[in-house]
């Protein structure tokens, strides 16, 4: 039996949605699990980003999220060596687009596959909650499009809502360079001025307005933080002109894309090439090397491929 999924990049928090806004993009991780007889499987074939960086090993979190899921749905006939796994990672590896959260939900949805498709999406986004710990990139790994989440002592798991998935394109430019998603969290403060609280507040506001409405204009306001990005930013060479390139170029709004260092543009499909050219313009006078896209949001989320 063999089976594949696709799982699409998140980008998080989208300015002031700190832990609680995330949304799918249109570049992609596939996996693919194949049953070995008499024992002689064992083997994880790598390509893409991560063909070097990834581990080959039973560490690898594919197959750590793999058994997890066997083990809630109480599956004993699969193990490590009688399967074959395949991972071909298109999203980039540390940027803030969610590569972990893809492995998780590709892990869960291949073994859930292989057990006669026991779970059902949200079934499946509640399991790498409890694996992954952030239900904003795994949500929309899951569902696709826009999601707004909520996770506290009484729903550890995570309670989504789906806003209206915009007509725009998001243009994202990852520089050469990794900033660790754990040292990224380290260097946030344990404590937020109220005035910055307040600012925030209004941002989401505005940011939840431009989806429901359309109103593109409010994204300005809407993807500006003043609780995390500033302090991130300190570790991110030229963060603000970046930013500042892609709106001056047209873009509606642009921001760092989960705990970076990606940084993202949302804008119309007419004005993605300049807004993109810009924002690289900038790294490249600071001698970053740079990855840019031009994508879509994704609408559908994990996805099994034929």
């Amino acid at each position: 039996m063999k089976v594949r999924m696709r799982v699409p990049a998140t980008t998080a928090n989208l300015g002031p949605g700190f832990d609680v806004f995330g949304a799918a993009l249109s570049v992609y991780n596939e996996f693919e699990a194949a049953t070995v007889e008499n024992g002689k499987g064992g083997k994880i074939v790598l390509k893409g980003e991560g063909k070097i960086a990834l581990p080959k090993s039973e560490k690898n979190l594919v197959w750590q999220a793999m058994k997890e899921t066997f083990k809630v749905l109480g599956e004993t006939k699969y193990n490590f060596k009688n399967l074959n796994i395949t991972i071909n990672t298109g999203i980039p590896l540390s940027g803030g687009l969610g590569s972990s959260a893809s492995a998780i939900v590709g892990g869960i949805a291949l073994a859930n596959a292989l057990c006669g498709l026991k779970l059902n999406k949200s079934q499946i986004t509640e399991l790498a909650v409890k694996i992954e710990g952030h239900p904003d990139n795994v949500a929309p790994a899951v569902f696709g499009g826009v999601c707004v989440c909520s996770k506290n002592d009484q729903n550890p798991h995570g309670e989504i809502l789906h806003l209206p998935v915009p007509k725009l394109k998001v243009v994202l430019c990852v520089p050469s360079f990794e900033l660790r998603t754990k040292r990224s969290r380290q260097i946030l403060p344990k404590c937020v001025n109220l005035q910055d609280v307040v600012f925030n507040t209004s941002g989401v506001a505005f940011l939840t307005a431009a989806f429901c409405t359309g109103d593109w204009t409010l994204l300005k306001k809407g993807t500006q933080d003043k609780i995390h990005q500033p302090y991130r930013g300190k570790m991110i060479p030229a963060m603000n002109e970046v930013l500042r390139a892609a709106i001056d170029a047209g873009a509606y709004g642009a921001y760092l894309s989960g705990s970076g260092p990606t940084l993202a543009a949302f804008c119309d499909a007419k004005k993605a090439e300049t807004v993109k050219k810009e924002m690289t313009k900038i790294w490249k006078k600071e001698s970053v090397a740079v990855k840019s896209y031009i994508l879509d949001f994704d609408k559908k989320g994990v996805e099994r491929q034929s």
